[in-house]
């Protein structure tokens, strides 16, 4: 979110597919399928290369040498093809090495294990769940519809028709998402996180009824039909610069569309429930008060450029990256200029300027930001992009910040902090 012109205040309101909020847990998914991902190939009669073969399975198995495990019962099962027991037993252990890698933070490799399990049985419940978890993870959203719709074609299950609302709501397909939130709350009618996105949902179908949409490469831009189509024009214009400005600044740019809307400022503040003061949200879509009159280009360019950021900083670091870390980075990457005046009384943490950027008090809050700023530089003076990139990579791969700084900057978080103090006058 950027600030108008004396306050910045955050609004990265619990970004809908933030992967911490969403992703349903590894152990969640195996439960699902109906029957545990534990092995039941002692019960399959077997002999000689066989039955070595799946000894050798079953205890590595155990020990959690998947990798191993999954290639000796392959081959079992290849002899005997039209096993159905044999071909659930590769099946569930290419299940269970899915949840071990998606754990672990390597979602693509996820995905082809999960594959490699539905192969072996087709329409799985909790392979179909793992997929769909997986591809969020990935960032590849569009992937993870398909299979947890059949996921919940085979029985309900609360938090994948919760996740599944959330997935529609990016794409902005309201009328799936309040289908599927209506379908929990039948059977969990105080559901607290369904009835909130789902007077979200009413509330922004109210308000966005009759808006047009335009479609380019990287955007969804919607808008109620205005007199001056120059002023949609000139959004366009700024949202392709920021794209093409931060994309390479960052070098990465999210892979899906993004959708922009563009409300009067009335409507801006009735959807989002923001402050006055707040000139921009992001919160898995970009949201813009741009009234009926095309804006200032530089502002605008500011603007688009900031909320970009947002989105490009959330796909990179799959929705792990702290508030201060957006903020900062999505001020430097509009061009703000650092205080050069900025002292900071009293103790200076990250975990105090994260509190600060999202204080309600409009004082705090510039103060986090300013900080925020300051900071993100100094991490950049220290490694440029490409460190600042590898930051949030390792954070996208589950890494904390106190794991990812000493790896990326050399200096653990208590030493960068202690530096920052004695430089700002703490």
């Amino acid at each position: 979110m950027r600030r108008s012109a004396d306050v910045r205040l955050l609004l990265l309101v619990a970004v809908p597919l933030c992967v911490g909020a969403l992703a349903l847990g590894w152990s969640e998914g195996r439960r699902h399928g109906g029957r545990d991902a534990a092995l039941t190939a002692t019960r399959v009669p077997v002999a000689g290369t066989a039955r070595a073969l799946t000894d050798e399975a079953i205890a590595f198995y155990a020990i959690g040498q998947y990798p191993r495990a999954c290639e000796r019962l392959s081959r079992v099962a290849a002899d005997d093809p039209s096993s159905r027991v044999l071909l659930g037993d590769v099946s569930s252990c290419f299940e269970t090495w899915g949840w071990q890698a998606l754990r672990q933070g390597r979602p693509d490799e996820a995905l082809l294990l999960f594959r490699q399990g539905l192969s072996m049985t087709p329409e799985a419940p909790a392979l179909l769940k793992g997929i769909g978890l997986a591809a969020v993870h990935a960032g590849r959203t569009d992937e993870a519809v398909a299979p947890l719709e059949g996921v919940v074609r085979a029985g309900y299950d609360g938090q994948v028709e919760l996740l599944l609302a959330h997935l529609y709501d990016r794409r902005d397909e309201p009328d799936r998402a309040i289908a599927h939130l209506r379908t929990l709350l039948v059977r969990e009618p105080t559901n607290d996180r369904a009835l909130r996105l789902l007077e979200k949902l009413e509330r922004e179908r109210r308000v966005e009824a009759g808006f047009e949409r335009e479609v380019t490469r990287r955007f969804v831009v919607k808008q109620r039909g205005m007199p001056d189509r120059a002023a949609r024009a000139a959004v366009t214009r700024a949202l392709e610069t920021a794209a093409d400005r931060v994309g390479g600044a960052l070098g990465h740019a999210p892979r899906e569309r993004l959708t922009v809307i563009l409300y009067e400022r009335a409507q801006f503040e009735e959807v989002t429930r923001v402050h006055g003061w707040a000139t921009g949200v992001f919160d898995g879509k970009i949201r813009l008060p741009v009234g009926s009159t095309a804006a200032p280009a530089a502002g605008l360019e500011r603007l688009a450029a900031h909320e970009y950021a947002h989105a490009a900083i959330h796909d990179l670091s799959r929705g792990h990256a702290p508030r201060w870390l957006h903020e900062g980075l999505a001020q430097a990457l509009e061009g703000a200029s650092v205080d050069p005046m900025l002292q900071v009384p009293g103790v200076l943490t990250l975990t105090g300027v994260e509190a600060l950027v999202a204080d309600a008090d409009p004082v705090h809050a510039r103060a986090g930001y300013d900080i925020a700023l300051w900071v993100v530089h100094d991490l950049l003076d220290r490694g440029g992009m490409p460190a600042m990139r590898e930051l949030l990579t390792r954070l996208g791969a589950g890494e904390t910040l106190g794991e990812a700084m000493p790896r990326v900057y050399g200096l653990r978080m208590a030493e960068l902090e202690a530096q920052w103090r004695r430089v700002l006058g703490g």
